[in-house]
């Protein structure tokens, strides 16, 4: 239990001054209130907080909402509350960064082998030269406004979409259209439901914005419906889930699991779909086939095309499209025409759909090789077409420290769940493994000491 200090003084004024700043008597009111206070000074390192009870008395909001909101706060190092001792400002909000990305760069960093992140350019490499010249050759080049999207590249992602939208915006690959999303319908307090294990970058966000995810364990068909059904009693703020290849699960959705959660969320809260992989997969299902104007699905293309060529393409609820679309003409964000048209090339030109072709035949090859691979060593997978294994281990801390010295680096399930109680697993890229899938699933099976190995 921490101590009082000098500067621990009860601050009589700080009930009337966030009384007088509330503006709305809600969880993500109050918690983003007191935060813009600590932030502005007006609530100083030391001052003592009203009580649970005070406050809620005094704003007519209910003690559990008023108790959400500190534990929001104090989630984020901004409060402290102490036993018989009152609740206390810290100090104000350290800059916010992703810290699960920056582990994950970290330790991939210098590694001779890297299947941890989700990169093809061990695959066959798109030609880029005949994409460019396309798209240099446009009579749009250098135009002085832009548009939410080109129309060539809405025109080469509509036939495939999974759902009919004629709503697209391009964006800087598919992290920054999530961060965009949630900043845009998501306070501090607030709580997203999350599939798990989800990509690491969404629980980044998350917490940078000081809201709670509520994770939905991934089934054979999809997040958990009872799950999903008991996580919108909390009212959440939005649904994100991967439909399409699981990043790092692998698993994707059937048609009738996307009828059923359909049924769930109707009418309630904006649902963002995020895929990573989805050339991968040549069925693929949504809840935006039943709810196209409360969806907006996101379509990611570097690992296809590489990092160089990050973009993501997002459609489906107009207002919710519009809303983003607004906020890039603040700080003009949006995606070169001369990327946009390049990867319109990439998509529809017949060279390059051969190449993307044989592309996702190796995926396919590499990732079934490795499966059945580490089958042999006694590990039960997934089923999934890939390209992500989702491998149980007895310890991800030593796991990942023995392959690490074998130069191998995979991601410990720790930077993907936000659970505490849940199973160890490690995240395995196979489509980076080309040839010694044996040797590969050896070494893993060496790091692990323990069969068999069971999902």
């Amino acid at each position: 239990m921490a101590e009082m200090t000098a500067l621990d003084t009860p601050h009589p004024d700080s009930l009337s001054v966030i009384k007088k700043r509330l503006t709305l008597r809600t969880t993500s009111a109050l918690t983003r209130t007191v935060l813009e206070l600590i932030s502005a000074g007006e609530l100083p390192p030391g001052t003592q907080l009203p009580t649970i009870r005070d406050l809620s008395a005094a704003v007519g909001m209910s003690r559990s909402a008023v108790g959400q909101a500190w534990r929001a706060l104090a989630a984020r190092g901004l409060i402290e509350s102490r036993r018989r001792g009152g609740t206390f400002v810290l100090g104000k909000a350290a800059p916010p960064h992703a810290k699960r990305y920056e582990s994950m760069i970290r330790s991939s960093m210098d590694m001779p082998r890297d299947l941890a992140n989700l990169r093809g350019d061990s695959l066959p490499a798109p030609h880029l030269g005949p994409a460019f010249e396309h798209a240099l050759s446009q009579p749009s080049l250098n135009r002085p406004f832009a548009q939410p999207i080109d129309d060539e590249l809405a025109a080469a992602v509509q036939p495939t979409w999974p759902f009919p939208t004629t709503q697209f915006l391009a964006t800087h690959g598919l992290v920054d259209c999530l961060e965009m999303t949630l900043s845009a319908i998501v306070s501090p307090g607030d709580k997203v439901v999350v599939d798990s294990p989800t990509m690491g970058r969404v629980l980044d966000i998350l917490d940078a914005i000081g809201a709670t995810p509520l994770p939905v364990r991934i089934g054979p068909d999809g997040p958990d419906l009872d799950e999903l059904r008991r996580a919108m009693i909390s009212k959440p703020a939005a649904f994100v889930y991967q439909p399409v290849g699981n990043v790092p699960r692998g698993r994707s959705v059937t048609a009738e699991w996307a009828a059923g959660a359909a049924e769930i969320v109707a009418g309630t809260v904006p649902v963002i779909e995020m895929s990573q992989v989805s050339h991968m997969y040549d069925v693929q299902h949504s809840i935006g086939a039943h709810l196209p104007a409360q969806v907006i699905h996101a379509r990611s293309y570097n690992f296809f095309f590489g990092t160089d060529m990050r973009q993501a393409v997002v459609g489906g609820d107009p207002e919710l499209i519009n809303t983003l679309w607004m906020r890039l003409t603040y700080s003009s964000r949006f995606v070169s025409r001369i990327l946009q048209s390049a990867l319109a090339y990439l998509l529809t030109a017949e060279p390059a759909i051969g190449r993307m072709q044989r592309f996702v035949a190796e995926a396919w090859r590499r990732h079934t090789l490795l499966s059945q691979s580490l089958a042999r060593h006694g590990f039960t997978l997934d089923s999934v077409a890939g390209p992500s294994l989702w491998v149980p281990v007895p310890d991800e801390h030593s796991a990942c420290a023995r392959l690490s010295k074998d130069g191998i680096v995979v991601h410990p399930g720790q930077f993907f769940q936000a659970e505490l109680d849940r199973h160890p697993h490690v995240h395995v890229n196979a489509a980076a493994v080309a040839d010694d899938h044996d040797d590969v699933a050896a070494t893993i099976a060496r790091a692990c000491r323990r069969h068999p190995m069971r999902s």
